[in-house]
């Protein structure tokens, strides 16, 4: 069943070249641009002091570095190899002959969308659907199995529903904790950054140097 579901998907390759264009460019970027927003609310949280934001973006950074250690075991494990290793595919990118189970683009997107989701449910739905149309695109170029893309998201969200409250309590921590808390921490970057400076102004004025 698994291997006749990716025959269903893999033979539509060739048959249009948008479509073909556009799984290409999907498995290409998308998940960068994941990792591109991730680090952007990252920013915002710590721009605008927003600790809602904040907790969310440490959150989704330490589940997806969970969720990569996961995968890395789990493929140790689990030798599967790649449709094109043992079958005719259509194979669109060139593509490492490594263990093919689970998908790491499932799992991280997937680790990606689903604390963001938790908290803002618009966003995170778009980064959920998302997830499914790369899931289904490294079918399509010929990479993955659909059991490798279903078993990728079903083991990070259960991973997420267990380890959820735990990891949001210990950020909550150290967000409110007086001495470890990451605004405090910045402002300490910031007060010994001009202290820096205003002790470099005395030789810069005495060496005649513009900075």
């Amino acid at each position: 069943m698994n291997y006749e579901l990716f025959q269903l998907i893999n033979n539509l390759a060739g048959t249009y070249t948008w479509l073909d264009i556009s799984m290409i460019l999907t498995v290409k970027y998308l998940a960068g641009c994941f990792a591109a927003l991730l680090l952007l609310l990252l920013g915002l949280g710590i721009y605008y002091k927003d600790k809602t934001l904040l907790k969310t973006s440490i959150h989704t950074i330490v589940f997806l570095g969970i969720i990569l250690i996961t995968h890395s075991i789990i493929g140790f494990i689990i030798q599967e190899p790649r449709p094109f290793v043992t079958h005719t595919v259509h194979l669109l990118i060139p593509h490492a002959a490594d263990s093919s189970f689970p998908s790491t683009h499932a799992m991280a997107m997937t680790a990606i969308a689903l604390p963001i989701f938790a908290t803002y449910k618009r966003l995170g739905t778009i980064l959920l659907t998302g997830t499914i149309v790369t899931g289904c695109a490294k079918v399509f170029v010929g990479h993955h199995y659909p059991l490798d893309i279903i078993m990728g998201i079903l083991i990070t969200y259960l991973l997420f529903k267990v380890s959820q409250n735990y990891i949001s309590s210990i950020i909550d921590k150290l967000l409110h904790h007086p001495k470890y808390n990451i605004f405090r921490v910045l402002a300490n970057i910031k007060q010994c950054v001009r202290l820096i400076k205003k002790s470099q102004a005395p030789l810069r004025d005495q060496f005649n140097i513009k900075g």
